[in-house]
């Protein structure tokens, strides 16, 4: 059975309770065991003929704690908890926009939610109807995210951040749940953690003076793992998403190459991570679905790579699209030297105006993670164990991820990309 206390940090070495108390952690074995322990988590609903007929637009509300902090005993929202809320909600809004649906811009949700029912935060929103709400929000569907387990932990130790939550996604006409899914991520480290792995341990010591990070590490593995049951419906390329007033230039994710064939399953992984890390640039992003019924209308087969020669403006004008990103995994693998392993992976992308074909912004970079020797283990076990462990398929993807953020966060900075953003392009055919 899972164990569902609810606690916050509150310095180190103690915990507050939220019945008000503070409870000092003992570190012996049974306390660790009951630390660590943890339970798979259910498969998702989904209602019978969802696929047949799903909701074309969708707003994902504001998520909730459910956990009542008794207010008259002093205890008070651990400002942790807020960070870890909101991380929650936005990082899985930004995982659930490349799936077929006409997503509500957050910004907009929150805006018609307080313009109807008050600040979002005092959750006047929450006693309205799915009518009321699909209504004010122009959505066919709602998404809520009910968070019953927030904690944020940190000393030289011990550190742990987790979430347990419950996701529904809820028919707005009717209010019947169309799909269900509960998720729940951790991430604990510590020196009583720890295999040994020296430069590890600091750069956990450091991430965890932090929530923000480490509640965004947690989201990323929960929002993953929620969205496997979720349904992704096709889309239909004529149907227009409703821009946002915020929305900026309309931009196309494109099928990325790779250098050898094999690695055209990770390349759509790292298109995926590209299309979520780029929600709250100055881009609007088209859904991924709707790029590839785009794509194949001009020859693209799904699963594989751009024909040479693609039309891509033709595919653009389909679109409406402003803006394309194009892209080449040029390395994506792990090597391992029994004492050592790596993973690495690399990735050339460019920034191409739809209407001149100029590449705005073009970087090549790579992302490592080393582990066994390299790192510094200080026992024999780990020295042996920690390369194996290295080589994981999710210390991959999770490179892969972070260097996918990093080059969009260098993307929305670059001078060149902010001034083609306000300052458009001059065609070839319109110059003197």
């Amino acid at each position: 059975m899972c164990t569902t206390r609810r606690s916050s940090s509150d310095g180190a070495g103690l915990v507050t309770s939220p019945e008000g108390g503070v409870m000092t952690i003992r570190l012996g074995s049974v306390a660790m065991a009951v630390l660590l322990a943890g339970c798979g988590g259910p498969k998702a609903y989904v209602r019978e003929g969802f696929s047949e007929h799903p909701p074309k637009r969708v707003a994902v509300l504001p998520f909730v704690i459910t956990y009542p902090y008794d207010q008259d005993a002093g205890v008070v929202r651990p400002e942790s908890h807020t960070i870890g809320r909101d991380v929650l909600r936005k990082t899985f809004y930004y995982a659930f926009t490349p799936y077929g649906y006409d997503d509500v811009p957050l910004a907009d949700v929150d805006a018609a939610l307080a313009s109807g029912w008050g600040p979002v935060d005092s959750n006047g929103w929450s006693s309205a109807s799915p009518q009321a709400l699909g209504q004010a929000l122009g959505a066919d569907a709602l998404i809520y995210g009910d968070i019953s387990r927030l904690m944020h932990f940190s000393t030289p130790l011990y550190t742990e951040t987790s979430l347990q939550a419950s996701l529904r996604m809820v028919d707005a006409a009717t209010g019947d749940v169309l799909w269900k899914q509960s998720v729940k991520a951790a991430e604990r480290g510590g020196a009583l953690l720890k295999k040994g792995q020296v430069v590890d341990f600091v750069k956990d010591q450091v991430r965890s003076l932090n929530p923000s990070v480490k509640f965004l590490r947690i989201s990323d593995m929960a929002a993953e793992r929620g969205l496997k049951g979720m349904p992704n419906p096709p889309m239909e390329l004529g149907a227009a998403p409703v821009r946002s007033a915020m929305s900026g230039r309309r931009l196309a994710v494109l099928p990325l190459a790779t250098k050898r064939p094999q690695w055209q399953k990770a390349s759509n992984k790292l298109r995926t991570y590209l299309a979520a890390s780029l929600q709250g640039t100055p881009f609007t992003i088209l859904e991924i679905n709707r790029v590839d019924a785009a794509m194949r209308d001009v020859g693209w087969t799904e699963g594989q790579p751009l024909p040479e020669g693609a039309p891509l403006a033709a595919a653009a004008e389909r679109l409406g699209a402003d803006t394309l990103l194009r892209g080449t995994v040029t390395t994506w693998g792990r090597s391992y030297w029994v004492l050592a392993s790596q993973v690495k992976v690399e990735l050339l992308l460019e920034l191409i105006d739809a209407e001149t074909g100029e590449v705005v912004w073009s970087q090549q970079h790579k992302n490592t993670r080393q582990a066994g020797l390299l790192k510094g283990p200080t026992g024999y076990k780990s020295l042996v164990t920690a390369p194996i462990t290295g080589l994981k398929t999710s210390n991959l993807e999770r490179v892969g991820n972070h260097l996918a953020r990093s080059m969009v966060q260098e993307l929305a900075e670059s001078p060149a990309v902010l001034t083609y953003v306000h300052e458009p392009l001059a065609s070839t055919a319109s110059a003197p």
